[in-house]
């Protein structure tokens, strides 16, 4: 009975909660509207008011904006002169609401809006607010215009061949320039405002002749569901809609690139562009599409390929070198050749710590460089990251601290980080480098394939969207190889992955049948 009672209390708060939601009415009498704006954006001195007459009338009007976010040009030039100087011909006529949208203001785009939560919602969106006395509605007037960061070619995934454009912190910047590579109406935009406080824009771009319909409903659902008081960049809805956030594989790609993320979409995935962040989200994808590069399609396929299998041994060597050069120097060095093993041995007859705990060390001072580099300005932190990585190897070789061979490991091991595209694939590499080390170091090569079954059960166990992270290599799909670890000619990738294409599977037709339709023209 007491639960029941708590179920009833808990509705009646509910509903009263949703009936103080709703939208207050934009009052008739122009001074209340002043007044209500006014006080509601007390102590915001970048709010703006412009009250005046409307011409040949004693009617007055208030534009009210934010300084910095909406054009001032474009508000006097299309809204205050045409309303106190160019309107006195069309005043004889009644001013109601129709009136003023249709020809008293001449921007390119007006909304009426009938309660504040919506006007105020646009007011801060960058839009103008236009009031007119006896009127009881408002006019949003598309007026939005802020400084932004120019074009320009993403420091991260940059290419030697293929086009130069990045992304940018403006949603609407980064939308025309997906826009602008696809002329198709199938290309569709769905827009949502996420964030109690901020209201970010968000948008869901997707083929709708391609893309699954279930994936992209799936999508849509979870943004809906997203509760929270700001969006300040992509990796806030990364987060909170992937399936498994205890994890250190992303189950989303993210990309700077407009031709990466059009590619994407071509085969039938979805993408998210948030307001504010350059990284656009592309879901959803598996394991191998971290380790492509915009730059595979833009060279020969044989480069490319080649290109790829270093990509996955830099894996590889990142996550399992130290170790197994761990394992064979403390645990089977009778596996390795005896010139090498009298050079390890000759090298480590002074060192005091083991190979485990050297491996260690220098395990953390190139974390401890790398995260210097990052925070130290521009040419600064290239150089101290260059010059300190020598000096500090040499000193601790030199201090017979470390031996030369590990170092020289050490660095191997580093690089193949840096040579994985995704930057978000490279820091779980990063991750996954200390547990296997450890277990190494502790039990040997028992440790370190019991932590790659590990690491390959957590894996087999991850999805992206329904699709599972492992597909097509487990279960193996020669089909579907032709474009995934390798990259065959262009000619042969006549379909599109099977995992997220809808009905519209094919690419391509065959080159055969195109010569075989031509011969038959000329004949």
């Amino acid at each position: 009975m007491l639960d029941y009672l708590k179920k009833l209390i808990e509705n009646q708060k509910n509903k009263k909660d949703k009936s103080n939601d709703k939208g207050k009415t934009i009052y008739k009498n122009l001074e209340r509207n002043h007044s209500y704006v006014k006080n509601l954006f007390k102590d915001c001195d970048d709010i703006n008011f412009r009250k005046f007459k409307i011409a040949g009338t004693q009617t007055s009007a208030l534009v009210v904006f934010v300084d910095g976010l909406s054009d001032r040009d474009t508000l006097s030039n299309n809204v205050v002169r045409m309303l106190t100087t160019m309107a006195k011909e069309e005043t004889t006529k009644k001013i109601d609401a129709k009136a003023v949208e249709d020809r008293l203001i001449s921007v390119s785009k007006v909304s009426v809006v009938q309660d504040y939560d919506q006007a105020i919602e646009d007011l801060l969106s960058g839009e103008g607010l236009l009031f007119v006395d006896g009127v009881n509605s408002g006019f949003v007037l598309e007026a939005r215009q802020w400084e932004s960061r120019a074009v320009s070619e993403p420091l991260n995934e940059q290419v030697v061949r293929g086009p130069r454009e990045g992304f940018v912190e403006t949603l609407r910047f980064n939308t025309a320039m997906i826009r602008r590579r696809i002329k198709n109406n199938d290309l569709k935009m769905k827009h949502f405002k996420i964030g109690r406080q901020t209201k970010t824009d968000v948008a869901v771009i997707y083929m709708s002749n391609i893309a699954k319909q279930e994936l992209i409903d799936e999508v849509k659902e979870r943004l809906e569901q997203i509760d929270i008081d700001g969006i300040l960049d992509s990796n806030y809805i990364e987060e909170l809609i992937e399936e498994r956030t205890i994890s250190p594989f992303p189950q989303m790609l993210n990309t700077e690139r407009p031709d990466k993320a059009v590619a994407h979409l071509l085969e039938g995935k979805v993408i998210i562009v948030t307001d504010g962040s350059p990284n656009v989200l592309v879901l959803p994808v598996t394991i191998t599409d971290f380790f492509q590069s915009a730059e595979d399609h833009y060279n020969r396929y044989i480069v490319a390929t080649l290109t790829r299998f270093l990509r996955l041994f830099a894996f590889f060597a990142s996550t399992s070198l130290t170790s197994l050069y761990v394992i064979l120097t403390t645990f089977r060095y009778e596996v390795l050749p005896e010139r090498i093993i009298f050079s390890i041995a000759e090298n480590r007859r002074e060192l005091p710590f083991s190979p485990f705990v050297e491996a260690l060390l220098l395990e953390f001072l190139i974390e401890f460089l790398r995260e210097a580099t990052i925070r130290i300005p521009g040419p600064f932190g290239q150089t101290i990251g260059i010059v300190g990585a020598l000096i500090i190897g040499q000193a601790a070789i030199d201090a017979n601290l470390v031996g030369p061979i590990l170092v020289v490991i050490t660095a191997t091991s580093m690089l193949g980080s840096f040579a994985i595209p995704s930057y978000n694939m490279s820091s779980a590499v990063r991750v996954m480098r200390f547990p296997i080390l450890i277990a190494s170091g502790l039990y040997g090569g028992f440790g370190f394939v019991l932590m790659w079954m590990i690491i390959l059960t957590h894996l087999c166990n991850l999805e992206s969207f329904g699709v599972p992270f492992l597909q097509p290599l487990f279960p193996f799909k020669a089909s579907e190889q032709r474009d995934n670890i390798y990259r065959a000619p262009r000619r042969w990738l006549r379909r599109r992955p099977i995992e997220t294409a809808g009905n519209n599977v094919r690419r391509q037709r065959g080159v055969e049948n195109g010569e075989k339709e031509a011969k038959e023209k000329k004949e």
